[in-house]
């Protein structure tokens, strides 16, 4: 397995369906909601060259990532959940909702079921949608078009900000830094936090009352990922303010939210200028932002390199074939493998298949998990370390592009 990639739709769209395949084979997707928000809002946008907004959005839904692609929480709900005490994991791993605890063979597991955004983009590849998204999406363009950024510098004004010292962008991460940095003004912090977020008044005394028990410390230490999107939102209204990021663009909101899912990713892939520029202030050791067109080469260079592969090999599903990137030929999708590991260039190329009666009993487990009621509350594992299995179900087609994703011959049941 490849490493968690967050991507914009930007580069998605930039894709044709075989580099699509090879994106999804080789990279673990951290699909953002803002990306799902995106789609959908292309419903109500005008088309150009005589093409309809359902052509375009199904465009978009068939090369949306299957195999391996998981949505995560809206970063909204992360930062109201860390500000209320809930510890956010930021190990560059997706935040996946809607697991079902479960119990099988006497082992707790947890069965996550297909999204609801996955089953929305199986529904738009086909131009089949709901009243309730063609709703959202005029609703969403409107909100867009309407959006400014006069308050940009009365926000940063009341944290304490001096914006006639920010020369750059690089003095505007600074400044944002140090609001999550320190102690001072921390009623004005979470003002600007209800505030931005628009976050439910009822929150509100909830929020200064753990934050004062805790007798303020550093937002940095007691809320880690809350930081972090504060962190994003100064440094955006600084920007702003002082014209290193345009007032004039409503979309630079969205572009700088997808920001906010960095700690959940190993790579961040667009081809948006403005993510060029803005992003590596963001990434932590580990971390790599790819350009978009870069990354997009490197896939036709493997669609081209796995082609000619004879048709026999090829009938046999990519999961028989190409369960890694060759480890020759300085792809750069080879080279953020190694961010991982390079363990995986040394080891065994084939592995002897499982035998019948170990498929079957594998196969037994899962299903076990995946039938298994869901267990009371008081029964369901309190902490990660006491799942010992997860099921992850998907929905995935037989043929992408040119590629099968399972063998040619097989027959479903």
């Amino acid at each position: 397995m490849g490493p968690i990639a967050l991507f914009d739709k930007s580069f998605l769209q930039s894709l044709n369906q075989d580099e699509a395949v090879w994106f999804d084979q080789f990279y673990i997707p951290n699909i953002s909601p803002l990306f799902y928000v995106e789609t959908l809002a292309d419903l109500d946008k005008e088309m150009s060259h005589g093409r309809t907004a359902e052509q375009v959005v199904g465009e978009i839904a068939s090369k949306t990532p299957e195999l391996s692609g998981v949505p995560n929480v809206h970063h909204q709900e992360l930062l109201l959940a860390n500000l209320m005490g809930q510890h956010i994991s930021m190990t560059k791993r997706p935040i996946v909702a809607g697991g079902r605890p479960v119990e099988s063979g006497g082992k707790k597991g947890v069965n996550i079921d297909v999204s609801p955004e996955a089953k929305a983009f199986f529904r738009w590849q086909n131009s089949e949608y709901l009243q309730i998204e063609r709703e959202f999406a005029s609703t969403w363009r409107t909100r867009l078009k309407s959006m400014t950024f006069e308050s940009s510098a009365i926000y940063v004004k009341k944290l304490g900000i001096d914006t006639q010292q920010c020369k750059n962008i690089d003095d505007a991460y600074a400044a944002a830094n140090q609001i999550v940095s320190r102690t001072g003004k921390p009623y004005d912090l979470i003002e600007f936090i209800v505030s931005v977020f628009d976050i439910p008044r009822e929150y509100h005394q909830l929020l200064v009352r753990g934050y004062q028990t805790a007798n303020f410390p550093p937002l940095k230490y007691y809320a880690p990922y809350a930081a972090h999107v504060i962190k994003v939102e100064v440094f955006f209204h600084i920007s702003v303010s002082r014209g290193f990021i345009s007032a004039d663009r409503p979309s630079n909101k969205i572009d700088i939210a997808y920001l906010h899912y960095l700690p959940f990713c190993y790579v961040f892939i667009s081809g948006d200028k403005l993510h060029k520029k803005i992003a590596p202030l963001f990434l932590a050791d580990g971390q790599r932002f790819v350009w978009g067109p870069d990354l997009k080469a490197d896939l036709a260079r493997l669609n081209e390199h796995f082609m000619a592969f004879p048709e026999t090999v090829r009938d046999r599903g990519i999961f028989s074939f190409a369960s890694k990137p060759p480890s020759e030929g300085n792809f750069l999708t080879a080279n953020l493998w190694d961010l991982i590991s390079t363990s995986w260039r040394t080891s065994d190329k084939n592995h002897a298949p499982l035998s019948e009666k170990t498929n079957e009993k594998l196969l037994r487990h899962i299903k076990g998990f995946t039938e298994a009621p869901t267990l009371p509350p008081e029964m369901a594992p309190a902490s990660e370390d006491e799942i010992e299995s997860l099921s992850l179900q998907r929905s995935i087609r037989k043929k992408r592009g040119s590629w099968y994703q399972i063998p040619k011959d097989y027959q479903e049941d």
